[in-house]
């Protein structure tokens, strides 16, 4: 691991050339909060690390602001060390979020916005009034980065996040790991929303043989909801899938039929020790990290237990018509649970890159879906695993489970990209594809020029005829 206070002058700071796959971004004084993650990066995952101190960015790097520096930062990460994910590591108050601006039917919403940090293209700014995010802007609204967010205003804060997550990414045989809670509730009559269709749909389509059956809350229920959802994650679920309206610093549990809801002193009260959760929360502002410590930040905090990772919504939930539950923020989930848990073997949270490539090209034209697009944030680390348990009989696959590896040197190269035998298998079609998983240009053995690729890091994805090597790929960073 490699920390910033060691380089003892601004411009080593902004010359390193050393590769770095994950960076993590912090405060000064919370750096040594890290170091245990960082080191666990580069022993454990085989991907080399640094961690960063704001104050050394800020100084170092161009911007009209700290969100533009922290941004320009990670884009020269992104360029000249092939880094391929991002920890912020702080709330606002160490790591400023940007505002990106949503027009929607009337409404206007300027939404606290992480993808702002993994979407490098352009300044989000393109027409210069200070508004980010606008149509106008011309925002590309892919990710060429993994991003991910630690909600702690303090050094203890960020210890107890990295403890969590160290400890749960030690045991892939946790007996609650085949645990999920599916919450839903009733939230509109006209037209007919309910968040326990959206929950059936979670359980029938997507929630692996190995996972089931689920733990169910709805409305359509008896008893009290709220005790039920409280008790279950006492108890140690492994996934929580809910949605019901919710604020700042509630989550609803019934809310339109008993007006329940669960508040953040009780998120914050979890005691379920190191059996933690991972919360798919759809619920308004329940993520809305810009206020004073909303839900999923009381719930990721819980000193005994609580949640290792949440992704929540940061303004109002949304879904639009014909299907509304399968559409919006519904759909996010739902896509985000497949990515997650249903691919056959163990995943990480890095699964929000795929979904937000998904989700692209739906918001460049729809308002509801950039809305979406903007408001999803991971609070948690996009590279921590996601223990996946395999239904009994089924053959697990060697590669799902983490192994001690070294760090890996990416290629590098500027202009020409050779395909030689010494570099792959030349009995392959190959694609380079960017971060999100496009491709964006064929490549032949031999030379390819590449002159014309923005910098950046892409992916030689090799698909072998007949070799016995689908699929394999190799990491790329093009530099001028």
């Amino acid at each position: 691991m490699r920390r910033s206070f060691l380089l003892l002058a601004l411009g080593a700071v902004a010359a390193s050339a050393q590769p770095y796959d994950h960076v993590i971004i912090t405060a000064r004084s919370h750096m040594p909060a890290y170091i245990s993650l960082s080191g666990w990066v580069e022993s454990v995952l085989g991907m080399s690390d640094t961690v960063m101190a704001v104050e050394d960015i800020i100084p170092a790097y161009p911007g009209r602001d700290t969100p533009e520096k922290v941004r320009s930062f990670i884009r020269h990460a992104y360029s000249n060390w092939g880094t391929t994910h991002v920890l912020l590591g702080g709330d606002v108050d160490v790591i400023p979020c940007r505002l990106a601006y949503v027009y929607r039917y009337g409404r206007t919403q300027n939404i606290p916005c992480d993808l702002y940090y993994a979407d490098l293209d352009g300044d989000w700014d393109r027409d210069g009034d200070g508004v980010f995010g606008e149509l106008e802007d011309s925002v590309d609204l892919y990710p060429d980065i993994a991003i991910g967010r630690v909600p702690a205003s303090s050094p203890d804060l960020a210890a107890r996040f990295v403890a969590k997550v160290l400890s749960y990414a030690s045991d892939s045989t946790a007996p609650y790991l085949d645990q999920v809670l599916l919450s839903g509730f009733d939230l509109h009559d006209e037209p007919v929303i309910r968040g326990e269709y959206h929950c059936e749909i979670v359980d029938t389509t997507y929630v692996p043989p190995g996972m089931k059956p689920c733990l169910k809350v709805y409305d359509s229920h008896s008893g009290d909801h709220k005790v039920a959802i409280l008790q279950a994650l006492n108890a140690g679920k492994h996934v929580w899938v809910h949605a019901d309206h919710s604020s700042w610093w509630t989550v609803g549990a019934g809310w339109l039929r008993h007006g329940a809801t669960i508040n953040a002193n009780e998120l914050t009260g979890l005691a379920n020790g190191t059996r933690y959760t991972i919360g798919l929360i759809n619920g308004c502002h329940v993520g809305a990290f810009d206020s004073s410590d909303c839900a999923a930040e009381a719930f990721v905090s819980a000193p005994n237990g609580g949640g290792v990772a949440a992704f929540a919504n940061a303004r109002p939930g949304l879904t639009i018509d014909p299907d509304w539950h399968r559409a919006g923020s519904f759909l996010q989930a739902q896509y985000l649970i497949d990515q997650i848990v249903n691919q056959g073997g163990s995943t990480s949270l890095e699964a929000l890159v795929r979904l937000q490539a998904y989700i692209a090209p739906l918001a460049d034209t729809s308002p509801t879906y950039r809305w979406c697009q903007y408001q999803y944030n991971l609070f948690g680390e996009p590279v921590m695993p996601v223990w996946v348990p395999m239904a009994v009989g089924a053959e697990e696959k060697s590669e799902v489970r983490i192994r001690k590896a070294e760090p890996k040197t990416p290629t590098v190269v500027r202009g020409v990209l050779n395909l030689t035998s010494a570099f792959c298998n030349l009995h392959s079609d190959f694609a380079l594809l960017d971060a999100s998983g496009r491709s964006v240009m064929d490549l032949a053995p031999g030379p390819n020029d590449v002159s014309l690729l923005a910098p950046g890091v892409y992916f030689l994805r090799m698909d072998s005829r007949g070799q016995g090597l689908e699929g394999s790929s190799v990491k790329v960073v093009i530099q001028r």
